[in-house]
Order: structure tokens, then sequence, then C-alpha cells
């Protein structure tokens, strides 16, 4: 399997998810010291004390909210579970012909096979994640919402659409006159994931189920040489 990474994508968003997270640390620690030393500082009084603690929870808001940023960023680019990475250890030994494209236009994830195109919606959480009556949820603490790494689950259906009408699009644009087999599979890579999903009409699984479904339940029928290389150049995948 040939793997193509946009490393200057991945380079920028791991620079700006270390800078976020020490800076939301830096930005704590001020808070911190403005709590212990305000008085000394002469920055808290009985006269001024309002302001100080606006100025407190402000800092305290703004370093939380970079650190959202450095989570979300560090998650992607710099977790030992970051998605790249599991995808490509998951898929080891797939068949030479597939090409799993990461951090490149349209979406994160594509898995280029010689039956057409997979977009892959990669999801981390761990807890229980459900859907029932098209509705996604997501069950975890408030306090893990706050302030532990998990991301919001959002709607992985919506996901899905938007990456498969920004592939098609491409698709559409760069080969009109073939029609290319493109799908979607939603992905779980959290350790601790737990799933309850109802039937859908888009794969939903584990990361670690992910080759076991594309080469038994989900596999399909290959299209010709021609087609498959038309993909690849139309995706960005060169020779």
């Amino acid at each position: 399997m040939r793997i193509v990474v946009n490393e200057p994508k991945v380079k920028r968003e791991s620079k700006i998810g270390k800078f976020a997270i020490y800076g939301s640390l830096g930005i704590l620690m001020a808070g911190l010291a403005l709590t212990l030393f305000g008085q000394q500082w002469g920055i808290l009084s009985e006269n001024n004390i309002a302001l100080f603690y606006i100025i407190y929870l402000s800092i305290l808001f703004f370093g939380l909210m970079v650190s959202r940023v450095g989570m979300y960023y560090g998650n992607r680019h710099l977790s030992p579970r970051r998605p790249a990475l599991m995808l490509r250890e998951e898929l080891k030994g797939m068949d030479r012909k597939c090409s799993l494209l990461l951090f490149t236009e349209p979406c994160d994830y594509i898995l280029i096979e010689p039956s057409g195109v997979t977009a892959i919606i990669y999801k981390n959480q761990n807890g229980e994640v459900s859907y029932k009556n098209n509705i996604w949820k997501f069950k975890t603490s408030l306090l893990n919402r706050v302030f532990g790494r998990e991301e919001p689950l959002g709607d992985p259906q919506k996901d899905m659409d938007d990456a498969l009408n920004r592939i098609s699009a491409i698709l559409t644009e760069k080969i009109p006159d073939q029609k290319i087999p493109l799908r979607g599979v939603v992905v779980f890579g959290g350790q601790n994931v737990a799933l309850d999903v109802d039937p859908t009409p888009f794969a939903v699984l584990k990361v670690d189920k992910l080759k076991d479904y594309l080469r038994g339940e989900g596999k399909l029928r290959e299209v010709p040489a021609a087609t498959q290389k038309a993909v690849r150049e139309a995706l960005g995948v060169i020779g």
C-alpha cells in the first residue's frame, strides 16, 4: 500500500498544537501567579477586587480555549494513537494497488482502492457512542468535556457527506466520463470506545476492524486498471 502524506500541513498543525499546549500552560500559570501574588504586586486590593476577578477569569477562560486548540491538534498529530499512525498500522498488508492519502485535499483520510474510493471519517472518542433514530450521542462526564482530551463527536454522517461531496466534485471535474465507486466509512480509534449503533447505510466500526471489513464484507469488485490510474491521478497520486 502506498502512503501519501501532506507533510507541510502536518508540520504546520503539529507546531500549532505544541505552541497552543505550552502557551495554554503559560497562560494558566500566569493566572495562578496573579492569584498568589496579586496583593503583593498591588493588583489586588479592596478597591479593585471586582476588576481583579474579571481579569483572572478572563485569563482562565482564554487559557482553557487555547488548551482546547492544543488538544485538537495534539490528538491529530502528537498523540501515540493519532489517526494517521493508527490507520497506517491497521491497514498494513493491504493490496499494493491501494493508496492511503493523509491530510491531502479534499479531506483528511482517503483510501484509494482497486475498487474505488473510500472516505474515512476518523473519530477518537473513548466512552459510549450510540446512533439511534438518526441521532448520534456520546456519553461522557461534564468534567471530561471541559477539561478532558475528548473532542466533540459532532455529526459523523454530515462529516461523511461533506467529504464525499468534495471528493465527488474533484472526480467529476477531472474524469467526468467515468463513474467511480465512492463510499464512506466512520472509524473510531479510541481504546475504550463502545459502539451501540443501529444499522446504517454506511459502515461504522473500530479502527482495528477496518482492514477485515475492507477485505471481507466491504470488498467491492475491482474496476479496470485504466480507471484506477485515472482516479489516482485525479486525487494527486503520481505514478
